[in-house]
Formats: C-alpha cells, sequence, structure tokens
C-alpha cells in the first residue's frame, strides 16, 4: 500500500485530533505540577498570636 491510501479526510482529523489531545495534555499536566510545586513550596507556619493560645 502506498502512502496515499493513508491519507484521506478521516486519517488526517483523527490524527490532528490526538495531536491537539495530545498537546493539551502536555500542557495540564505541566500546569498541574507547578501549582503543585508551589503548594509544596508554601509556608504554612502560624504566628503565635494567631495559633489559637494552646494549652
Amino acid at each position: 500500500m502506498t502512502w496515499q491510501n493513508f491519507v484521506n479526510r478521516r486519517n488526517v482529523s483523527i490524527f490532528v485530533l490526538l495531536s491537539l489531545g495530545g498537546s493539551y495534555a502536555i500542557l495540564k499536566a505541566r500546569t498541574l505540577s507547578e501549582k503543585r510545586k508551589q503548594r509544596l513550596q508554601r509556608d504554612y507556619s502560624v504566628h503565635t498570636s494567631r495559633s489559637g493560645g494552646g494549652i
């Protein structure tokens, strides 16, 4: 079979959808990992005047 048999409207549209979907998934994963890194780097310490007093 030649490559012309594979290049038709349906196959090209499937390829485009897979490419766009993969690009979206990669970008989404990057932004989620970046948010996760920022969340882990935050300082969760509480000032003693706002800590509730303790025992």
